[in-house]
């Protein structure tokens, strides 16, 4: 069995990590949501200044992660959904949210999206996330 450790190089979070987005997670407690801030670069597209979808999915896959460790809970990804709404551009500034919809026993629902400053969805997720601590 792997063990999951922090070596605080995540790709997505990782203050160690050189190439990652190093992005910082807030709580808000009164709306129960957890929210970041991105802009993407031109190195994360796929077709010009467009970001490449693999990036939307694994920023949004992040942020529901968070919403369990926030919490205190350590969990990994079980199950994910990503529904794309509309291209994100590189060098223009989202906002993502995310929030855990319910808990059962060692499996949380979570949903998620990513918005730009005007509130237009750029793409929305859920997950199943596994609880290991």
């Amino acid at each position: 069995m792997a063990e999951f450790n922090d070596n605080n190089n995540c790709f997505v979070c990782g203050t160690k990590n050189k190439i990652g987005l190093k992005l910082k997670f807030t709580y808000i407690k009164k709306s129960n949501l957890v929210k970041s801030e991105i802009i993407f670069q031109d190195h994360f597209q796929g077709w010009a200044n467009v970001v490449h979808g693999g990036i939307i999915s694994t920023v949004l896959d992040e942020i529901m992660i968070k919403t369990a460790e926030i919490r205190g809970l350590k969990c990994v990804t079980a199950e994910i959904n990503i529904n794309f709404k509309k291209p994100a551009l590189t060098k223009t500034k989202y906002i993502l949210n995310g929030k855990i919809n319910e808990i059962r026993r060692k499996i949380i629902f979570t949903e998620a999206s990513i918005q730009d400053l005007d509130n237009t969805t750029i793409a929305t997720a859920n997950a199943k996330l596994f609880i290991i601590n």
